[in-house]
């Protein structure tokens, strides 16, 4: 037998309205409707994060291209709620420059260090002829630089 509100509740001079709900109907649904906001609040934080890993990415392409070392293709994974990594594929010639592959890396540890919000790892490869789209994605990497259509 479910007792109601009104036998176990002293609320001064509120009187309860509408449905007459056991403690436990009421805590269950203030519970759904927290969880709800708290759902929302998790979502717009993840998106957030997301962004800052794309426009971090999108960074280290800029500052890749004023010192002359051509990016091919990046792609983003996401590894966990605020830690994501980004695959950089350089252009042939300026990987396999010992001085421009070090540079790169020194850029993109420099961009690492001001992003406080999020865990952004790079790895930073050779483009070739071999690479496959599919195995990229089949590792996670589900946003590539750019626009697909």
């Amino acid at each position: 037998m479910t007792s109601t509100l009104d036998n176990q509740l002293n609320l001064f001079d509120f009187g309860i309205i509408g449905d007459k709900l056991s403690i436990g109907e009421l805590l269950h649904l203030s519970y759904k409707r927290g969880r709800e906001d708290l759902l929302k609040e998790i979502k717009k934080d993840f998106k957030n994060n997301l962004q800052s890993a794309a426009q971090s990415s999108s960074l280290l392409k800029s500052k890749l291209s004023e010192v002359e070392i051509e990016v091919n293709d990046m792609y983003i994974k996401v590894v966990d709620f605020n830690k994501f990594k980004c695959l950089v594929v350089l252009k042939s010639e300026d990987f396999y420059l010992k001085t421009k592959r070090r540079k790169s890396y020194k850029i993109s540890e420099h961009i690492n260090d001001t992003n406080n919000r999020i865990e952004l790892e790079f790895s930073i490869m050779s483009n070739s002829d071999e690479i496959e789209v599919s195995n990229i994605t089949s590792d996670g990497f589900l946003f590539k630089y750019g626009r697909t259509e």
